[in-house]
């Protein structure tokens, strides 16, 4: 790209300095900026980068789809550990392949998806590469001083939950790759279920009321599918996992998609990944459900932890078996 190409981006950036948060002293503009989190706060960080042909395909997402998710991927990461998302810093990598309108338009779906979380993009960097297109997005937070919820605050006896439907953004993507395949778009009655991949959404709010609730013990966000994030927090805390197959919450038109091309949809639940869902643990015998449903939020409890060698278990009709690992592998 030319220099002048490089000054309009640049200038698309200066939209974040349009709406200063309180706590910003210095945003776009100067080397770095400035910030001071309020009073019994601490800083919460977190980086997400998405490349071309590893995380996305330009014939499976619009450049607004692009800056969206990328920058949604983060904020989710912000709300697993119950904080709130403030600022972001933006890292592009732009190949000759990109036109300087397309990638206006990835801005313009990052600037949507701040003005939905309330985030202010504060910097970043603009660079030329050879061949495809990466965005690296590192987005600032603040949460409760000693407070933020973590993967390893499981324990036996603990209820597991999960806040949404998952398996969306999976099936949403073999949708979108099946279509580009037989060389045509995704038929309208399966627009939705793209949308699971194209436009996640995170679940702040539902990390906020579980960090106020004090019922919570372990928190993770399901970007590499149920089962590897399931697994993290075994690990992590150092318990058995079971989750119940028929408890598992998926989205019906998800199903439907599923039954008209004869594939499995807990398979894109347990391993597909990218749905931005939130799953833990709360205290068992806890108010937490009714909480969520007066506030208009879903939760699903799925199983319950127990004590012995950290793993994650599947009962179903059939028994109960152990769920490996797997989920999105980003180097595959």
């Amino acid at each position: 790209m030319s220099h002048d190409e490089f000054s309009l981006i640049r200038e698309w950036t200066k939209r974040g300095a349009q709406h200063a948060q309180g706590g910003l002293s210095v945003g776009i503009g100067d080397d770095a900026a400035v910030f001071t989190p309020p009073p019994g706060m601490q800083i919460v960080a977190c980086c997400d980068t998405m490349i071309e042909t590893v995380h996305f395909l330009r014939e499976t997402m619009q450049p607004e789809d692009i800056g969206y998710k990328a920058l949604v991927s983060n904020v989710s990461d912000i709300a697993a550990m119950g904080g709130i998302p403030r600022y972001a810093l933006v890292s592009i990598g732009i190949s000759s392949r990109w036109s300087p309108p397309e990638c206006r338009r990835i801005y313009d779906g990052m600037y949507e998806a701040c003005e939905r979380y309330g985030v202010q993009i504060i910097g970043g960097d603009t660079v030329s590469t050879p061949d495809a297109l990466y965005l690296s997005i590192t987005v600032l937070g603040e949460v409760e001083t000693g407070r933020a919820l973590l993967r390893s605050g499981a324990r036996p006896g603990d209820a597991i939950f999960v806040t949404g439907p998952v398996g969306g953004s999976a099936a949403g993507l073999a949708m979108l790759l099946k279509a580009k395949a037989a060389g045509g778009e995704v038929g309208r009655d399966w627009k939705s279920v793209a949308a699971f991949h194209q436009r996640p959404e995170a679940q702040v709010k539902a990390g906020r009321l579980l960090l106020a609730s004090g019922l919570a013990g372990a928190l993770n966000d399901v970007s590499d599918g149920l089962a590897s994030e399931l697994w993290e927090i075994a690990e992590a805390s150092g318990v058995r996992m079971l989750i119940e197959r028929d408890k598992i919450p998926l989205d019906r038109e998800v199903k439907a998609y599923a039954a008209s091309v004869g594939q499995d949809p807990l398979a894109w639940a347990l391993f597909g990944g990218e749905d931005y869902q939130l799953v833990g643990t709360v205290r068992a015998a806890s108010p937490i459900a009714e909480q969520f449903s007066a506030s208009g939020l879903p939760l699903y409890l799925i199983g319950r932890v127990e004590p012995g060698a950290p793993g994650v278990w599947l009962a179903d009709q059939e028994g109960c078996r152990p769920l490996e690992k797997g989920g999105y592998n980003h180097f595959a």
